[in-house]
């Protein structure tokens, strides 16, 4: 009797040793997807503001070498940006307003002037 209620001891703690295990593995897969995902936002962030900062140095070349195309933004025939779902320039006398909307999730507007 006393084999067999051991025997029952190990079993239970075995199965619940398992359950522990699976939803651990199942939580630290879930952390991990959510990483991977929150650093693809970030890069895209970084890439957007490093895009403001070149068009805002540039800004008196954008009439003329900025195009946008197939969800791509060029800057005189290189690729400045993929993944661009809306872009929107308008020159108004000194100032240059842009709206870009990248993969659906992040949108901005800016304005800067034009020297």
């Amino acid at each position: 009797m006393k084999n067999s209620f051991s025997l029952l001891e190990i079993i239970l703690t075995i199965l619940i040793s398992s359950i522990i295990f699976l939803y651990t593995m199942g939580f630290a897969k879930e952390i991990f997807t959510k990483n991977k995902q929150s650093q693809k936002l970030e890069i895209k962030k970084v890439d957007l503001l490093f895009t403001k900062v070149f068009l805002q140095k540039h800004a008196k070349d954008l009439k003329e070498k900025l195009k946008y195309k197939n969800r791509t933004l060029y800057f005189d025939k290189n690729i400045l940006l993929e993944e661009v779902e809306i872009f929107t320039i308008s020159f108004k006398k000194n100032e240059i307003t842009i709206f870009i909307n990248l993969d659906n999730k992040i949108e901005q507007t800016w304005s800067f002037t034009n020297e």
